[in-house]
């Protein structure tokens, strides 16, 4: 790994530091790394964590939501009230 020498303004070195305190990272260079990952390269899509398709989950949904829609038309779910 490369050593880089960056100059950082007073808000963020601030931000930085509070969640290396917090113990969310080990030291101030993993949360830097964490950082510019996140903003340059982005997060993996939740999909890609799970093993499925866009396209598999919106199949499921519609399934869940046709089930609701008839289960509510045989007079099986009663409206919710607070």
């Amino acid at each position: 790994m490369r050593r880089r020498h960056v100059s950082l303004s007073p808000v963020i070195d601030q931000v930085i530091e509070s969640q290396v305190k917090l113990g969310r990272y080990k030291d101030f260079s993993a949360a830097m790394q964490d950082a510019a990952e996140n903003y340059f390269i982005g997060v993996d899509s939740p999909f890609e964590q799970y093993g499925v398709t866009l396209k598999q989950v919106e199949a499921a949904h519609t399934k869940v939501l046709a089930k609701i829609k008839s289960e509510r038309r045989a007079g099986k779910l009663q409206p919710w009230r607070p």
